[in-house]
Order: C-alpha cells, then structure tokens, then sequence
C-alpha cells in the first residue's frame, strides 16, 4: 500500500515546508535553542499552544525527531511545525515519515526500510 510515485497531490509538501521555513526560523530562533537545537521542554509550549491532544503532540515529535536525538533543529523544528498545521487542517499523520518530508541535512541517517 505504500506506492509513493502515484501520490502526486502530496508532491508538494516539501515545497510547503520550505515555503514556511522562514516563518518556522523565526519561531525557534525565538524560543532559544541550545547549541543549534531544542528540547522538548522548549518545544513543548509552542507545540501545546497549537490545541492539539497530546497523544498527536506526541507523534508529530517522534515523526519529526528525525535523527531520534530528542532535540529539534531548525529544519525539523519546521517539519513539526508543517504536521501541526496539516493536522490542524484536518489531514492524518502519515505512519512513517514520506521520504519527501525528511529534512535534507537527515537523508543520510534515515533509509527507507523498505
């Protein structure tokens, strides 16, 4: 069920992620990130603040937490913030992250498993 090439309508979230990347920049930057990343606990209140369950909260993290150090960097920070606002849109989560969405500086770490 995994047919990434038929998904033509979805092509374009790597350019909406990019597209808003700025807007993102400005948030983290703002929220103080250590050492060129963020916490979950410097994250969390951004996250929260978008009235979403927690248990969703919770996967967006996990799906954007790339490289699973626990931190965000800027360009996953802008992943999250792009699932945030697909969910808030009404749109589900996908089960894994589509290769399309991986920040480009983490395609390296993360292979498709299949």
């Amino acid at each position: 069920e995994d047919d990434d090439e038929e998904e033509d309508d979805e092509d374009d979230d790597e350019g909406v992620v990019m597209k808003d990347k700025a807007k993102y920049d400005e948030i983290f930057y703002g929220l103080a990130p250590s050492g060129g990343k963020l916490s979950g606990r410097r994250a969390k209140g951004w996250m929260v603040a978008s009235n979403l369950p927690s248990s969703v909260l919770g996967r967006i993290w996990q799906l954007s937490d790339v490289d699973r150090d626990g931190m965000l960097d800027h360009e996953e920070f802008a992943l999250a913030g792009h699932l945030i606002g697909a969910k808030l849109e009404g749109r589900g989560l996908p089960a894994d992250l589509p290769p399309r969405l991986v920040p480009p500086s983490k395609r390296r770490h993360k292979g498709s498993a299949e």
